[in-house]
């Protein structure tokens, strides 16, 4: 069951009712928000209440106002939340616009960029070839990708890449990363380049690991690591709204919505529209996906289950368990490589509180600079997705806060 509303709670309930938000109607115009009723594309049941599911109505209902007037306050252009509980949707709602500048509304069962949220998806694709004998957690990155035998990065294991352990650093790409032809060749210049700590000592958070990962399932599938992820991942869960690359001539490309940035300022500008196409020459590991909140949920909940779908299994359950465990130990105690609301840090899973019991697995998911997240609660089987089209905003950090206050315990 949910806890109760808090005396803070309460008083930011007031706020949001002070903002003339409150009302569950459409919309307030200027706002547009889309209706609670049932979508009728959805993959799964609704709920019939929060409390048929042991939740709150009243919590549900602070969430989604709580979140909507972060839309009204101009805090985001737009966003979608989705919260399924025990398989049964208890949330989905859109909030805001797609596209600010041409008015047009966000909607439920948009395609989001994921951005960082894409890297749990090469964890996996390490750990299935991890599974069937083709890569060694401890091993040296050096036996898969032959860059990596040099002064610099030969200390360095798979592990240290799936733990961010490698002492390589976020913005550390060397000079000339981004143009590399292919993915390969942009690792290969990092690991040339060397990491900037010392391999294994301490957690720090860089991108440059995901791709370094995507590059080794490259070399030891013989397939680019995008093809690997459709083939083994996004093709058996059935995440046929997850996609590895974009054009404005692809059929779903009227379902993304334009990005927006804040400038250096607080003023929110449009940079991207889908009438555009991205102009990288190589799909990033790190966080290139494009996909739904229904094919996150999915993808989440496979490893709630222990990596089981269905009568299928992705992954076994000693091996999800294994990823899920915090690998950052102390280090998270330093200031220069926290990542901020998380407890630690798996094996490209972000881990934000732990089991409530013993053998449990903990609430774990992961957040995308694109203004993504994704967050699942093993233990009261709870899936909560935010995602917006307006950059990394503190918005989510209130999302996790909220997530954790209603759904961790």
């Amino acid at each position: 069951m949910t806890k109760p509303l808090t005396g803070t709670a309460i008083l930011m309930l007031a706020a949001v009712l002070a903002t003339g938000c409150g009302a569950d109607d459409q919309s307030r115009p200027g706002f547009p928000r889309t209706p609670r009723t049932a979508f009728e594309e959805s993959p799964y049941p609704y709920a019939a209440s929060a409390e048929d599911v042991g939740l709150s109505s009243d919590s549900v209902w602070l969430l989604k106002e709580r979140l909507y007037s972060r839309v009204v306050a101009r805090h985001v252009i737009g966003s979608e939340v989705l919260v399924i509980k025990d398989g049964q949707i208890v949330l989905h709602q859109a909030m805001g616009w797609a596209d600010r500048d041409d008015l047009g509304p966000m909607e439920r069962n948009s395609i989001f960029r994921l951005g960082s949220m894409t890297q749990p998806f090469v964890a996996t694709a390490v750990l299935l070839l991890v599974e069937e004998g083709s890569i060694a957690l401890d091993s040296p990155v050096s036996m898969y990708l032959a860059s990596f035998d040099n002064e610099a990065s030969r200390r360095i294991t798979v592990r240290d890449l799936l733990t961010h352990r490698s002492g390589f650093v976020q913005g550390g790409e060397p000079p000339g990363y981004a143009a590399q032809p292919t993915l390969e060749d942009a690792v290969n210049l990092a690991a040339t380049q060397g990491p900037e700590f010392r391999p294994g000592e301490r957690f720090i958070y860089s991108d440059l690991n995901s791709d370094a990962l995507g590059a080794v399932v490259a070399t030891v599938s013989s397939m680019p690591v995008e093809r690997y992820l459709e083939e083994h991942i996004l093709g058996p869960l059935g995440l046929s709204d997850t996609h590895t690359t974009f054009s404005p001539d692809a059929d779903w490309a009227d379902r993304v919505p334009s990005s927006y940035r804040r400038w250096g300022g607080t003023s929110w500008e449009r940079w991207w529209n889908p009438a555009r196409p991205h102009t990288t020459s190589w799909f990033s590991p790190a966080g290139d996906l494009y996909g739904t909140a229904f094919d996150y949920a999915r993808f989440l909940q496979v490893w709630i289950d222990g990596g089981a779908f269905g009568d299928e299994q992705l992954l076994q359950p000693a091996t999800a368990e294994a990823a899920l465990a915090d690998a950052t130990g102390t280090d998270t105690a330093v200031s220069d490589t926290t990542v901020p609301r998380t407890l630690g840090y798996g094996m490209h899973w972000e881990i934000y509180a732990r089991p409530p019991t013993t053998g449990g697995l903990p609430v774990f998911g992961h957040r995308g600079a694109t203004g993504t997240l994704g967050m699942a609660f093993p233990h009261g089987n709870t899936i909560v997705i935010y995602l917006t089209n307006s950059g990394e905003t503190e918005v989510v950090d209130e999302v996790i806060d909220a997530a954790l206050e209603m759904f961790g315990s």
